[in-house]
């Protein structure tokens, strides 16, 4: 006897995110990520119930501590906002974090599509 097909996708907007935020902080030159309030507000908007209606489903957005994960028709889109160390060159870290979330999100079977970086701290790392 076979088991039962279940409908939906490992594939989510929140793995996306966890693989954006894992590979920014694995990035030399990433501190940590930067959560802001807005992003905070908007996980507790609509998107939220949305998610919790559809957990399997794979369009859709996830928000967390700084990283902002949607898929739209196979189309992966990432927000990622860091903090960088002031030892690195912060357009090198960017280039680098988007380079290389591009690479994961292709290996995931979807499209990679607009990565937006957004530094708000370059600080010394810290002892």
């Amino acid at each position: 006897m076979s088991d039962p097909y279940l409908p939906g996708s490992l594939i989510n907007s929140q793995l996306i995110a966890s693989l954006a935020a894992r590979t920014a902080l694995e990035t030399p030159g990433v501190l940590r990520l930067e959560p802001t309030l807005e992003g905070f507000l908007a996980r507790l908007g609509p998107a939220a119930l949305r998610s919790l209606r559809h957990p399997g489903s794979q369009d859709g957005s996830y928000r967390h501590d700084g990283v902002t994960a949607t898929i739209n028709d196979g189309t992966a889109r990432v927000d990622l906002d860091i903090a960088t160390d002031i030892a690195y060159t912060a357009l090198t870290v960017a280039e680098a974090v988007q380079q290389r979330i591009h690479e994961n999100i292709s290996h995931t079977g979807l499209t990679p599509g607009r990565i937006h970086i957004h530094i708000l701290s370059i600080e010394p790392r810290p002892e």
